[in-house]
């Protein structure tokens, strides 16, 4: 597997639980391309913690990953759901991102594994440049379950195309820090 030269884990440890073993390599490092009309970008695509953890829920068990700056416990409706993550990304330049101040976010419809129904999915990413590599870290997903004018509703005149948001990134200036959400190499 190719290794990048970046702050973040490259390669999710599984785990154990009650005799089980749960693989995380659908979350490690790997680079996706979006090849548009004007221009191709191809970004390096990492994951975080937050894709498969929450501390309350019904779906969490008894079980507490680190990833060096936190540990959290996992929730098996994230674990599940975090298997398409990899599937989902590759389609981006299908969907439209939409900003907050503090995020990156799109939302689709997702079939939970838990409930076995078709759920709105949000998908939270920090979109930058790390030493000359476009990257797109995710910082988190999972079923969104808010009502009106919740933060889970989009919001139509602030949408933005991977490719618009991969353009401003590679004319900005290389970036004197990396988002802390997306700075999660074990030490």
């Amino acid at each position: 597997m190719k290794k990048f030269h970046i702050e973040a884990i490259q390669l999710w440890e599984n785990f154990s639980f009650a005799g089980n073993e749960f693989s995380l390599q659908h979350l490690n490092v790997h680079e996706v391309s979006f090849r548009g009309m004007v221009a191709s970008y191809q970004f390096v695509v990492t994951y975080g913690l937050h894709c498969f953890t929450k501390d309350e829920s019904p779906h969490v068990i008894a079980y507490q990953y680190r990833d060096g700056r936190e540990a959290r416990s996992v929730c098996l409706e994230r674990y599940e759901a975090s298997k398409s993550l990899p599937a989902i990304i590759a389609g981006l330049m299908d969907r439209l991102l939409f900003q907050t101040a503090g995020e990156k976010y799109f939302t689709l419809e997702l079939l939970n594994s838990a409930t076995g129904t078709m759920e709105p999915f949000k998908v939270c990413l920090a979109v930058f440049k790390e030493n000359r590599l476009l990257r797109i870290h995710v910082t988190s997903a999972f079923f969104a379950r808010w009502g009106a004018g919740s933060p889970g509703e989009a919001i139509p005149h602030k949408s933005y195309s991977i490719f618009k948001v991969a353009k401003d990134v590679q004319e900005k200036p290389r970036a004197k820090f990396i988002p802390k959400e997306a700075n999660n190499r074990r030490k």
